[in-house]
């Protein structure tokens, strides 16, 4: 995370439920459970809370992954269509000084428009760090390589196009019983053509018994 983002994640642990998701049509987040139950204050079982006081500061609640669900991934559906993120009118309470609750807020938003392709730990989504080091057996940028790839064989056989991958911007993670990979990178839709910034999402298993599922594959310009 930048600097800049640095104190609104500083911020983010004096108070974490002043803002849930609401949904519009009623859709299944592939994502471990509903967004609806996933918000950040209205389904308790979901989340630990430690309710230790250390001055003005209260510490976040936890994602309890014991209590959550887990649908089958579906190709080509974005678990944030059909949501909106509302803020609770109270929530300022929590912080100690306006501009921190400010900060909060815009980062916030900024991390749900971006729809997990940018590090939000309020959804527990985050960064997978030096990209040259192992993953296992491969680079962690060579295992996003080929998540990418698979997400990008996808989408030229269901949409008849010729996008191939070529570098790896970056990638985050968030865990659970299949862990779901957001994949920024640089792609082509055709031999010598221009460089464009694509997305993937995917959701991988340990151990390999069962083989990773491409989520989507898309133009990062095709996200408002």
């Amino acid at each position: 995370m930048k600097g800049d983002d640095v104190s609104v994640k500083r911020a983010s642990t004096e108070v974490e439920s002043d803002a849930s998701v609401s949904k519009k049509p009623k859709i299944e987040d592939e994502d471990d459970t509903s967004m609806e139950e996933e918000s950040d204050s209205d389904n308790e079982g979901l989340w630990s809370v430690d309710a230790e006081d250390d001055g003005d500061v209260v510490r976040s609640p936890t994602i309890n992954y014991s209590n959550m669900q887990d649908p089958e991934p579906e190709w080509d559906k974005d678990s944030y269509d059909g949501y909106e993120l509302k803020f609770d009118p109270d929530g300022r309470e929590g912080f100690s000084s306006d501009k921190a609750y400010q900060e909060f807020r815009e980062y916030k938003t900024k991390a749900f428009e971006n729809r997990g392709f940018l590090e939000d730990p309020f959804r527990s989504i985050y960064p997978i760090r030096d990209l040259d080091d192992l993953w296992t057996t491969t680079t962690k940028r060579q295992y996003l390589t080929d998540i990418a790839s698979l997400c990008v064989k996808k989408l030229n056989e269901e949409k008849g196009m010729s996008v191939e991958v070529v570098s790896i911007v970056r990638g985050n993670l968030k865990p659970g019983g299949g862990w779901k990979l957001y994949i920024t990178f640089m792609a082509r839709e055709y031999p010598d053509g221009p460089l464009l910034e694509y997305q993937a999402k995917a959701v991988d298993y340990a151990g390999h018994k069962i083989p990773p599922f491409p989520i989507l594959c898309r133009p990062a310009s095709s996200v408002s």
